[in-house]
């Protein structure tokens, strides 16, 4: 494995993390960190997640920056200081996030995808490829695409899923 690991990261159980990824560098925030410095916060990474070839994920400046369980973060990702990315997310090749985004649980960013930093995404939204998010996108379950990105309707497939579970953890 060929990459930066640095000593201001927490990896949880059964973590992969491919090639030439460099995690836990300090936040890029020009004129406020200094990229020579110790970073202040730390990168946490949950159980069990997956994190393939050239990702990148920034230390927090103001916070530590999170990366939940179960999560599938795949090539070239760039993850953004103080960002908390929930349990079960998925983030496809080459999307950014943001400084201080956050990204609820089991949702999903498309190919390409830009979300502005402070960029908040609810719980099961799916994000489209090429699609540029900013501000708050709280409600649930939601599809989000476009340049401007707009909601464009219900995330059934992501609402199904959520549904098997619980009747897989509970009994039918």
């Amino acid at each position: 494995m060929n990459s930066i690991i640095h000593p201001n990261v927490v990896i949880g159980k059964n973590v992969t993390i491919g090639n030439f990824c460099v995690i836990g560098y300090p936040a890029e925030h020009p004129g406020v960190v200094d990229p020579n410095a110790e970073p202040q916060f730390t990168v946490i990474i949950g159980d069990n997640t997956i994190i393939r070839d050239h990702v990148t994920i920034n230390a927090g400046h103001l916070e530590n920056t999170v990366i939940g369980s179960d999560c599938y973060i795949m090539s070239h990702v760039h993850i953004g200081h103080d960002a908390r990315i929930g349990n079960k997310c998925v983030l496809h090749t080459s999307c950014v996030i943001g400084g201080h985004s956050t990204i609820f649980d089991r949702s999903r960013i498309g190919l390409n995808a830009s979300l502005h930093q402070h960029t908040v995404i609810g719980v099961g939204c799916i994000v489209g490829a090429q699609s540029f998010v900013k501000g708050t996108w709280r409600e649930n379950y939601r599809k989000i695409a476009g340049v401007p990105s707009k909601d464009i309707g219900f995330n059934t497939i992501a609402w199904s899923k959520f549904c098997d579970d619980i009747d897989k953890k509970w009994g039918e």
